[in-house]
């Protein structure tokens, strides 16, 4: 992928950004992360509102057991805390527990979490491709810098006195500009990885059947390009609304059509002020090969009130 030199993640990047002074300038650092065989799935992340010097993320860990934050294996959310302390570049320690050191700019990283009482993670990050930009003025980040990036993500949980080994191909994102509590509007974000495959995909969800895929990347035969079009399907539970399958179709910037049908593993509720994003981990078949990936489905809340009403 060809990038404008404005449009490059560079190392600065991977610091924090000086603040606007807009009341809602926002920056988060959020990685998944997976262990596909016992169907968990996971977020590390970090939101920091420097206007307010404040910072807010937590760590979230789901299994196929329950869906509700009180029924999770792992659920710790928080909303204002101190602003986090930087120990050099690129290397930031969060009140929230999550520590975060660069080893190469933009594209591998170390992470530490630990909860102070049940839970401990070490990993380590090492991106498939570089950090790829959401489009500026694109939704749903309109006035924010966003880039997505795909990597294998290896180390271990230590949760209650058990060792979990993680080894997994995963998602992380960074963002920085202003966010808002108020105002969204529904939006799909889909994606999965491999060694020899990265996709993500964004639509704006209507209701109807089909839904445009109007950006995103893909990652094949070593090369990243944009999604120009495509068409992504959801199939939901009819009692419970949540996301059961995915099919879509995209094409890129080179001429290439990747299809892809997901399953769904498991998931978890997470609620905002005035949203919910319901997160759900899948089983991929793209082109032939079997991937993981995972699913973010976010509404308004009094969108989902009427939808589960309905059902």
């Amino acid at each position: 992928m060809t990038l404008a030199e404005e449009d490059r993640f560079t190392p600065a990047d991977d610091d924090l950004h000086p603040s606007s002074g807009d009341f809602y300038e926002t920056e988060t650092f959020w990685y998944s992360f997976f262990v596909p065989e016992r169907k968990i799935g996971g977020w590390l992340y970090a939101s920091v509102r420097s206007t307010l010097g404040a910072t807010g993320g937590g760590m979230w860990m789901w299994d196929a057991t329950g869906t509700d934050p009180w029924e999770l294996p792992f659920f710790e959310q928080f909303g204002h805390l101190k602003p986090p302390v930087v120990r050099g570049p690129g290397c930031i320690d969060f009140p929230t527990g999550l520590s975060i050191t660069t080893r190469e700019h933009g594209m591998s990283y170390d992470l530490r979490h630990e909860d102070r009482h049940r839970v401990q993670v070490q990993f380590r990050f090492d991106a498939l491709e570089e950090p790829v930009p959401l489009r500026r003025g694109a939704p749903p980040y309109p006035k924010a810098s966003h880039y997505d990036q795909t990597g294998r993500l290896t180390g271990h949980i230590i949760l209650d006195g058990e060792h979990i080994d993680v080894d997994c191909h995963a998602m992380r994102d960074r963002s920085w500009g202003p966010r808002h509590e108020r105002g969204y509007r529904r939006v799909g974000y889909t994606w999965a990885a491999s060694p020899e495959i990265s996709l993500l995909t964004y639509t704006a969800p209507d209701g109807t059947d089909l839904e445009h895929v109007y950006t995103g990347y893909v990652r094949r035969d070593g090369q990243v390009a944009r999604i120009v079009d495509g068409r992504r399907e959801v199939l939901r539970d009819p009692a419970e609304n949540w996301v059961t399958g995915i099919s879509l179709e995209v094409r890129d910037e080179l001429g290439r059509v990747t299809t892809g049908r997901a399953e769904g593993l498991s998931r978890m509720f997470l609620p905002g002020a005035t949203s919910l994003c319901l997160n759900t981990s899948l089983r991929w078949t793209i082109e032939g090969r079997t991937v993981n990936g995972e699913d973010q489905d976010v509404w308004p809340i009094r969108e989902w009130a009427r939808t589960s009403s309905a059902s």
